[in-house]
């Protein structure tokens, strides 16, 4: 004899019977998930009471520290950091300058016919005033002088070559001096 049970519910009572069943089982586990929330939310009190403890001990250390940074030593060290900005990019500025001896050289290859140079000058840039040089000499006409002043004009390292009108007073033998503004 087998012992299978016959079910003598009609499908109506056997639908609800099962709902019923299934409302019970989901509620045991909304239950059982407030409950392991509950206890979780127990549990992590401690570490957010430390926490919190930590929190404010650690702001008061950066309060301390920040009232010893603001001290006399700072307010000198700021002084020395400012200063040393400022050489380092006089320094970097410098370091970016082309250099007096190249500038002299390209000038010393132009081409001078009936031209004696006797002395040169160099100034460096200062901040937005371009740097200049200075070159003196004597020509032996006033073509040969209007000629070397047009082939300075015209190098690549000078902006503008300057020759006072004075210069040209004399017919031979005319001394000097050009001031080129330097394009670099």
């Amino acid at each position: 004899m087998h012992n299978e049970l016959t079910n003598l519910l009609p499908p109506e009572r056997q639908r609800a019977l099962s709902r019923g069943y299934l409302a019970r089982f989901i509620t045991v586990i909304v239950f059982m998930g407030i409950a392991l929330i509950l206890i979780a939310a127990a549990l992590l009190l401690p570490s957010y009471v430390l926490l919190a403890k930590n929190e404010h001990t650690k702001k008061d250390y950066l309060a301390n520290s920040k009232s010893a940074i603001s001290s006399a030593e700072e307010k000198d060290l700021s002084t020395r950091l400012s200063v040393l900005s400022t050489n380092t990019a006089a320094l970097i500025a410098l370091g970016k300058a082309p250099s007096a001896s190249a500038i002299v050289r390209t000038m010393l290859a132009l081409p001078r016919p009936g031209i004696a140079l006797s002395d040169f000058s160099y100034t460096s840039a200062a901040g937005k005033k371009p740097g200049a040089l200075v070159v003196s000499g004597t020509a032996k006409t006033r073509d040969a002088l209007r000629s070397y002043q047009t082939t300075l004009q015209n190098a690549p390292f000078a902006r503008s070559a300057d020759l006072p009108v004075s210069a040209y007073a004399k017919d031979s033998d005319i001394a000097f001096t050009i001031t080129i503004t330097l394009a670099l």
